[in-house]
């Protein structure tokens, strides 16, 4: 990306990183609001929620409580969708039910709804909604289907997938995918190759990478957190060095908690690994912010050494972003900012879900994608008194989203983007239409850009999907 960063934008979020529930504007690849729940358009508070002031019904329109300078209006409402709930507890979130946008009167502030994507009806009057992008930043899915069929390899076990990287290995002239199984006890790391991004079949005869008989002699990982079920830990990221490929991964400690290792291979990204035995990254001490466990490492070259972003939790729950410094990738050391973003408010008002998805370096700024979940009201009053549990709030209750930081001081502090977040899933479909799931990976050709995700889907047992959008150049 060539877009640089005037000096003019550098002042202004450097006061900004001062206080991180600031937010600015500043170009990323994925720039433009996906979720507007208010009329302040803003996802980091809570504010005015868009409501229903009246329906009509001869034209399946309703008339909604916009702001003057709502974002969506007659030349984007295309690519945009309309959801509502059900006003009932655990299922209100405003993706429950979702309609096409045909267009918008804008004097008179009427939507004109069309066709039923999801659920039943249209929304009723004084009824909360939300507006989804389904098209952020011009990316687009014509296919709506996985691009990872696990079928094709014969070992996998069950069909949920979480994967890390995608990279291109010179030494097969392939892309290379490198993914686990997930949502079952027994989980191994395979891979899949591609000729061209789109078409994916499996590497290494369709056998595991690695198997969890790799980590026998690994103090962090081969099991489950009750050491029960063997396993391999998850992939998180792919860095290539000094002509080896370096595979981040994080799994579980025989005191049941969460650090990172590593796996290096001399030769192609589907392996032989070398594992090292011991973790590059583990917990802190008792009473630290993540003296529950470390995980989710995404690792990136900057300037003379390499950095690291990992989630970090603690016994409470609370999970915060981390960072850490190395020379050589196998030795790290900690900030001691750390932990660089603790903001849990808006959209990001849960406690958990604060894994790392995605690095880029532009000069000496870092811009850096987290997945974020906005809590919903829980406990003895609401849950088992009033009834009332996940009611009264909009937008992405208890579901994954992704928004994007950026940092001009080496990471010290960050400020997140005005639009945050900036991708969701698209709940209309069906291999989706859940929430988001781990990494994310952009990979620039001369012609598109290719964005590949995870997603969960209710569709054939609840489970998560690789899929991938893409936009043309202009």
């Amino acid at each position: 990306m060539k877009i640089l960063l005037s000096s003019i934008l550098v002042i202004q979020l450097l006061a900004s990183c001062s206080n991180n529930a600031d937010s600015t504007y500043f170009d990323f690849f994925l720039n433009e609001p996906c979720m507007i729940v208010n009329e302040e358009q803003d996802n980091l508070i809570e504010g005015k929620y868009l409501f229903v002031n009246k329906i009509i019904i001869k034209d399946s329109s309703i008339v909604l409580n916009m702001p003057s300078d709502f974002y969506v209006n007659n030349s984007n409402c295309n690519k945009w969708i309309l959801g509502w709930g059900t006003n009932k507890p655990l299922y209100d979130a405003g993706v429950e039910n979702l309609r096409i946008i045909k267009k918008i009167d804008m004097v008179n502030k009427i939507i004109f709804l069309g066709k039923l994507l999801r659920g039943e009806g249209f929304p009723q009057k004084n009824q909360r909604v939300v507006l989804w992008n389904t098209q952020p930043s011009g990316f687009i899915n014509p296919n709506e289907k996985p691009v990872i069929n696990t079928k094709l390899w014969p070992e996998f076990s069950g069909s949920s997938v979480h994967f890390s990287s995608v990279v291109f290995d010179s030494l097969l002239g392939k892309w290379v995918m490198i993914f686990n199984e997930c949502d079952t006890n027994k989980i191994s790391i395979y891979a899949a190759i591609s000729d061209n991004l789109t078409d994916w079949e499996p590497a290494n005869n369709g056998n595991p990478v690695l198997r969890d008989s790799d980590f026998i002699k690994c103090v962090w990982a081969g099991a489950d957190k009750e050491r029960k079920v063997k396993q391999t830990p998850f992939t998180s990221d792919i860095i290539r060095h000094e002509n080896k490929w370096y595979l981040f991964m994080d799994g579980c400690s025989d005191d049941g908690k969460r650090q990172i290792g590593l796996a290096i291979s001399k030769k192609s990204v589907i392996g032989p690994y070398h594992i090292i035995d011991k973790p590059v990254l583990s917990p802190g001490r008792q009473g630290t912010w993540n003296d529950d466990g470390c995980f989710y490492a995404k690792v990136i070259r900057y300037g003379s050494r390499y950095i690291m972003f990992y989630d970090g939790r603690n016994y409470e729950g609370n999970e915060r972003v981390g960072m850490a410094f190395s020379n050589d990738l196998i030795y790290w050391e900690n900030s001691e900012n750390n932990p660089v973003i603790d903001q849990h408010i808006g959209w990001r008002s849960a406690i958990g879900c604060t894994e790392p998805n995605y690095i880029e370096i532009r000069n000496d700024s870092i811009l850096l994608i987290i997945a974020g979940v906005k809590k919903f009201k829980v406990g003895a009053w609401h849950h088992y008194i009033t009834g009332r549990m996940y009611l009264y709030k909009s937008g992405n209750v208890d579901d994954a989203q992704l928004g994007v930081f950026l940092s001009v001081n080496g990471g010290k502090s960050f400020v997140p983007h005005i639009f945050n977040p900036v991708y969701v899933n698209n709940y209309s479909n069906i291999f989706e239409n859940e929430h988001l799931g781990g990494n994310i990976e952009l990979i620039k050709t001369d012609t598109l850009d290719y964005l590949f995700y995870q997603g969960k889907s209710s569709y054939q047992g609840m489970k998560y999907n690789v899929l991938m959008k893409f936009r043309k150049h202009k």
